[in-house]
């Protein structure tokens, strides 16, 4: 196959998603563990249109820890059947003739991190969002919650969730918030660049210099969310005219963003 047409192969969704839901179960590579089912994952979740489902796998720009780019990867997020650690499961680099299987990121027990659901259920116990939501819902309007996209950064994830509002009169719907979270600290406001000021704060210190490259030049809180903010608004422009090419580039400028921000807020 010419290499022109290699570059465009993705991996099936459908072939992720059966590879994961039994990776979920024959991980375990201890007899014991495994008889007693002691690490068994299930599929994480979310509530989409205000419907619990299973998170869907979906492809994202992501750069491993020990890896030296960024990977088009299609990931399937999974969480332990007990406990609170979250493991973001079999994210799948597209090489043609290599299939990788990832752990992701994990979490040992005892350490603090947020799943989909559990971002879902933030929301839900937020006395403002939960009464606004509940609100906009009565008066002739549905409130859409869009999916929870879970961003690797480092060993970190960030999750965002845009929420719309679609009167019945009108044709699409329109964004009126964004959540953003991090470990157990949720923001959100009208703007992903407000959301993140919320969640970082306002101080940012330089992002290091990278070993053989010249120093960056300087940027603020205020011009790194609104990198992000671009970034993502890209992105879901792109992904509402199904071009996923231009989305995941979105998403890897809105990662980097991130990765910064999150540097400068330790």
């Amino acid at each position: 196959m010419p290499p022109a047409l290699l570059s465009h192969i993705r991996y099936p969704v459908d072939y992720l998603l059966m590879q994961g839901l039994v990776y979920a179960k024959y991980h375990m590579g201890d007899p014991e563990v495994f008889y007693n089912q002691e690490d068994l994952w299930i599929r994480a979740t979310e509530k989409y249109y205000g419907e619990v489902q299973p998170v869907e796998p979906y492809y994202i720009m992501w750069q491993q820890p020990d890896a030296e780019q960024a990977e088009f990867s299609l990931i399937l997020p999974f969480t332990p059947r007990t406990g609170r650690c979250p493991s973001a499961g079999s994210p799948v680099p597209v090489r043609p003739g290599q299939l990788r299987a990832v752990p992701g990121l994990q979490f040992s027990q005892g350490e603090t991190g947020a799943v989909p659901q559990q971002v879902e259920t933030k929301i839900d116990q937020n006395s403002f969002l939960s009464g606004q939501l509940s609100l906009w819902d009565q008066r002739g309007s549905r409130v859409i919650r869009g999916n929870v996209l879970a961003i690797p950064i480092e060993n970190t994830i960030i999750y965002v969730e845009p929420i719309y509002l679609q009167a019945e009169t009108a044709a699409y719907p329109e964004l009126r918030l964004v959540c953003v979270m991090h470990d157990d600290k949720l923001s959100y406001a009208k703007t992903f660049d407000e959301a993140l000021e919320g969640l970082f704060g306002e101080a940012a210190p330089l992002p290091e210099r990278i070993e053989g490259q010249p120093a960056p030049a300087a940027q603020t809180t205020a011009e790194l969310i609104g990198r992000a903010q671009q970034a993502f608004d890209d992105y879901l422009k792109a992904t509402g005219e199904k071009r996923f090419q231009e989305a995941s580039q979105a998403l890897e400028q809105l990662q980097r963003a991130l990765r910064q921000l999150s540097e400068n807020g330790e």
